[in-house]
């Protein structure tokens, strides 16, 4: 189990570098904390500072995430995909709670959807399918980060391992504490709909 805690905390390491915050020091001279709504993640970098800077925060955190995949396969190659797995649910730990920022940070759903993709292509694309099509259906961006990994968790436990639903129930625990404020506002009108296709053609 050591290797496996090891790919973890490589994870960990990896994703506290905020991608969000880098860029918007670059572009603004400010962290992202003070950026918005505060949040150090893709889709409040694309708000404030266009889709352009939402894409590069999107980029780096696809990257930091398979740089830490990669280094703990390299370690690890017996591991195979579960190098990936765990390295990838510590990079989400890491993105959400950065040690540096008071274990403060982003929302993780770049890093959770890279993880699943990696750990298993199939089922990791699905549930980022379904959770997209939430999000185009309903609008809400908060209510499509928590189906991802909630999809995912269902394949697991019908077709996966252990060790792969045990990852699943920790994505979706974050999830669920990242995003859970943000759905129970559905009701009463606080959290905002996001058109995301008619973003995209505006920009």
């Amino acid at each position: 189990m050591a290797d496996r805690f090891i790919c973890l905390a490589i994870g960990y390491a990896f994703g506290c570098a905020l991608t969000a915050d880098v860029v918007c020091r670059h572009v603004v001279g400010r962290s992202a904390f003070d950026v918005g709504i505060g949040n150090p993640g893709m889709a409040n970098v694309a708000h404030e500072l266009g889709v352009r800077w939402g894409l590069v925060t999107l980029v780096g955190d696809i990257a930091k995430t398979l740089l830490a995949m990669a280094v703990s396969l390299v370690l690890f190659p017996e591991l195979g995909n579960e190098a990936f797995l765990f390295a990838g649910v510590g990079a989400t730990i890491g993105h959400c709670f950065p040690a540096w920022h008071a274990f403060k940070g982003g929302k993780g759903v770049t890093t959770t959807c890279v993880t699943l993709i990696m750990a298993w292509p199939v089922a990791g694309l699905v549930s980022c399918a379904v959770g997209l099509g939430v999000v185009l259906g309903l609008r809400y961006l908060c209510l499509g980060a928590i189906v991802i990994p909630v999809a995912f968790l269902l394949v697991t436990l019908f077709a996966g391992t252990p060790v792969q639903s045990a990852a699943a129930v920790v994505l979706v625990a974050i999830a669920l504490l990242e995003h859970l404020p943000a759905a129970r506002g559905i009701r009463d009108g606080s959290t905002p709909t996001t058109d995301l296709m008619g973003r995209l053609r505006h920009r």
